[in-house]
């Protein structure tokens, strides 16, 4: 594994997620109206902020330290994380997530827990435990199943998220043949959702296609990218591999396709991070994560193993609560135009 791996992903992801929040649930044209490029902080002012993604990564790496042996071990350390997180109240927590954790906060196991759902809630923990397992086949599967379990039990969330953990794995490895990342990808791909998908992000890139034509083609919708981890996966991974080596560029191009820009420009950042490290991050997109209690200074010192506290209740009650009122004012100003 590369030396920092696992800061650079957290820090990658990190940025796509506060970069990408302020756009959530708009598309493609209406974000290009509101804000011409470039990109840069605007959740608070000119700072950002992170949500569930990168959250949900930094408990799933909170929770490896403490039992890096053992999937299930592993799994009740993270439901009871994710179970105060819950007692926080997190805004914009998806539906399948709240409700296994309500049925974690039940007693049922987390081995058990997850519902009936294809979102996007592994993809958000799926990059780290591939960085932590990256030379461990075995533990990078058996990590993931169970970090899925919890919260989702359609195995196409299951796909997702693998093929997300294989992907970091690779890249923490340093691997840098487009046609060997495809290969080692492939095996993984199982539903016919992501045949489909898998298929056109090969044409896209031997085409040399932007990522908001291939979310075009592969999404419902025009100029939005789904929460179906079939979509998000396969627009962060396309992302990722259009714009090898250019982490700005790989965020910019995620956060302009639309739809669900936090949780996508998440992902292709947490593979883009660990190839850039943060030296290849752009360093006003570092100082303008201006979080609590995630920030660039707590990422580094979760991913070294200090000893930190994540959720911090109950006064992540008050980080949420300001967290909320942002998000409303966000709310009234996209009823104002640009259209």
């Amino acid at each position: 594994m590369k030396v920092n791996a696992l800061e650079s992903c957290l820090l990658g992801g990190a940025l796509g997620d506060s970069l990408g929040l302020p756009a959530e649930g708009l598309n493609a044209m209406r974000i290009a109206r509101l804000w011409p490029a470039p990109l840069h902080h605007r959740f608070c002012g000119a700072s950002g902020m992170v949500s569930d993604d990168t959250e949900h990564a930094v408990m799933t790496a909170l929770s490896l330290a403490d039992h890096e042996e053992d999937p299930a071990a592993f799994a009740r350390a993270l439901g009871k994380r994710l179970r105060w997180w819950f007692a926080s109240v997190p805004a914009g927590i998806g539906l399948a997530t709240a409700r296994s954790i309500l049925k974690l906060w039940c007693g049922v196991s987390p081995l058990h827990s997850g519902v009936w759902s294809a979102g996007n809630g592994p993809l958000m923990r799926a990059p780290v435990i591939g960085v932590k397992f990256s030379d461990d086949c075995d533990k990078r599967l058996a990590f993931t199943d169970a970090s899925t379990r919890i919260t989702h039990s359609d195995p196409r969330a299951r796909e997702a998220a693998r093929m997300i953990a294989e992907a970091s794995a690779l890249a923490a490895k340093n691997a840098q043949d487009e046609i060997e990342i495809l290969k080692a990808l492939e095996p993984f791909v199982e539903s016919e959702e992501m045949k489909f998908r898998f298929a056109e992000l090969r044409v896209g890139l031997q085409a040399g296609e932007s990522v908001g034509a291939l979310a075009g083609r592969i999404g419902k919708r025009p100029g939005f990218v789904s929460g179906f981890a079939p979509d998000s996966a396969t627009v962060a991974l396309f992302a990722w591999l259009r714009h090898r080596g250019d982490f700005r560029t790989t965020i910019e191009t995620v956060v302009a396709a639309g739809g669900d820009t936090d949780t996508v420009a998440f992902v292709a950042g947490s593979l883009a991070g660990i190839d850039s490290g943060k030296e290849g991050m752009p360093r006003e997109w570092i100082t303008g994560l201006r979080d609590w209690p995630i920030h660039p200074r707590f990422l580094h010192e979760a991913a070294e193993g200090a000893i930190v506290r994540y959720p911090v209740w109950p006064f992540s009650l008050v980080r949420n609560g300001f967290f909320l009122f942002v998000v409303l004012v966000h709310a009234l100003r996209r009823m104002l135009p640009p259209y």
